[in-house]
């Protein structure tokens, strides 16, 4: 398959690491057509500082697109990039993130093996720069897929139980993207698995079976900046997953039992986590509408003892879930809310 390839970087500060990360685009054995840097309100640098970097290469220099923008977060930055891209596949890529050298070339080839009916790849990808996580995304996902390369027909509830999918890892038909609306603005968190979900809607999807992305997970403290120094706010998290469920649930009509199913199992664990926080704040109403949601939701029968505790014993529930957090494993990084 011959394809054009359009890459879109969002850039928030950390302009240290964007060398290395456009070296990697560009060292790609199939080459991109653009790549499309939409830098979201950076405060540790100007823009002079961005086009000095842009021209220090004569082989970056009429290949790279770049926009400042005022802070509006990442999901803004990539619906930018989206609208400018001139090539009719898109791949996005973070600020801090690697691509092995054959990405673009394996997943054009699954591509080509999947057929027309395909218009989204991604591929498996190594953690780095965290000592917890010495994994790859499949693996963390329980994922697993056979041979090299594959094709998912029915990708909806690979997208909603367990997502493997990484916005660094994806290679997307242009038109399906635009057709969707892109990203969604209001997330500013987890808005990769709501643009997986939906594309899912859309079109079958082909994998690459191999690490072909190292993605940073270094300390919080290190990596976050900006909004996403908000991620380890359990309350922001539940925010933007509850929209993101919601939303899932309001496109969910016609979809099979199995995926509605994992949706409001889903929205039952968001809204078990409100509780477990209302708690914690001694907001004790809060906490029993809370569980009334969940159970709502999905009623099982841990569902229905937290409810029933913090309806008659709401002090005691406290310091129960008080304990449990304390005593459980340290949270490295969020994979799903499937576990209340």
């Amino acid at each position: 398959m011959k394809a054009n390839v359009s890459v879109i970087i969002p850039v928030y500060n950390r302009l240290a690491l964007l060398t290395s990360v456009l070296e990697c685009v560009f060292a790609q054995t199939l080459p991109v057509l653009e790549v499309i840097l939409i830098d979201d309100g950076s405060t540790e640098h100007r823009p002079e500082d961005v086009e000095q970097l842009i021209n220090s290469r004569s082989e970056w220099r009429n290949r790279i697109r770049y926009r400042y923008q005022e802070n509006q977060g990442q999901s803004v930055a990539l619906n930018l990039g989206i609208g400018m891209a001139k090539g009719d596949w898109l791949a996005f890529n973070g600020s801090d993130d690697l691509w092995l050298p054959q990405k673009l070339e394996w997943q054009l080839r699954a591509l080509d093996e999947c057929g027309d009916e395909c218009g989204f790849c991604f591929t498996d990808a190594w953690f780095m720069n965290n000592p917890y996580m010495k994994m790859t995304v499949f693996q963390r996902a329980l994922r697993e897929f056979s041979g090299s390369l594959g094709v998912i027909r029915n990708p909806v509830f690979v997208a909603v139980d367990r997502n493997p999918v990484w916005a660094q890892t994806v290679i997307a038909k242009t038109e399906i993207v635009r057709r969707i609306g892109g990203f969604d603005s209001v997330l500013r968190y987890s808005e990769d698995h709501d643009f997986t979900f939906r594309m899912a809607l859309e079109t079958s999807f082909c994998y690459v079976n191999m690490p072909m992305v190292l993605i940073d997970r270094a300390p919080a403290d290190i990596r976050h900046v900006g909004e996403a120094r908000n991620w380890h706010k359990v309350e922001f998290c539940l925010r933007m997953d509850q929209h993101r469920f919601e939303k899932q649930l309001s496109l969910s009509d016609g979809l099979p039992t199995d995926v509605c199913r994992a949706i409001r199992a889903n929205l039952r664990s968001v809204h078990s986590h409100w509780a477990t926080c209302h708690l914690r704040n001694r907001d004790y109403s809060k906490a029993v509408e809370s569980m009334r949601t969940a159970a709502r939701y999905n009623c099982t029968a841990n569902i229905a003892l937290k409810w029933m505790l913090t309806r008659v014993a709401p002090k005691l529930t406290r310091t129960i879930f008080m304990i449990r957090d304390e005593s459980g494993d340290p949270r490295h990084d969020r994979a799903s809310w499937r576990t209340a």
